[in-house]
């Protein structure tokens, strides 16, 4: 009888266990994501979101790239790293990045929210100090878009 109720409470215990772990929200960052802008032609007018040549790859492994796109000139890495996932903060610790070299063998948590059915990322960092000690203490903003890939070869592509 005792083995049986130590048994179960064992059981118990690692059901409750598993279900915290696991009940934590997964999100699906995985693949390219796209930077881009949100514009407007006038003061007043609803602005549009536009794609810049900015790209962030979280790779399956945990991996991260970023690169820009230079038109007609190619292409350079501006960041690697590896990243992390929990809850609603995507965790970068970059090895190397050229664009915000502060942020070099350091971890950055960027707070994120998803919407269109997680195709648009919204994300917000904080900078304390710029790679001289100088004080920024300022939030930055950033809008990616999920690059998928279409079901055919777009006939007006031009390569």
């Amino acid at each position: 009888m005792k083995k049986t109720c130590l048994l179960s409470l064992v059981v118990a215990l690692l059901s409750m266990s598993a279900t915290v772990a696991w009940g934590q929200k997964r999100v699906d960052l995985e693949g390219i994501w796209q930077m881009c802008f949100y514009v407007s032609g006038a003061q007043d007018a609803p602005s549009t979101l536009r794609a810049g040549n900015t790209f962030k790859i979280l790779s399956e492994d945990g991996h991260i790239t970023n690169f820009t796109v230079i038109p007609g000139k190619g292409a350079i890495i501006t960041g690697i790293g590896t990243y992390k996932v929990k809850n609603n903060v995507l965790r970068e610790s970059m090895k190397k990045n050229i664009h915000l070299p502060m942020l070099d063998g350091k971890e950055n948590d960027l707070k994120f929210t998803l919407s269109e059915d997680g195709n648009i990322m919204s994300v917000k960092f904080f900078v304390k100090e710029d790679t001289q000690g100088n004080v920024i203490d300022a939030w930055h903003y950033e809008t990616w878009r999920r690059v998928e890939m279409p079901a055919e070869y777009p006939q007006d592509l031009v390569r």
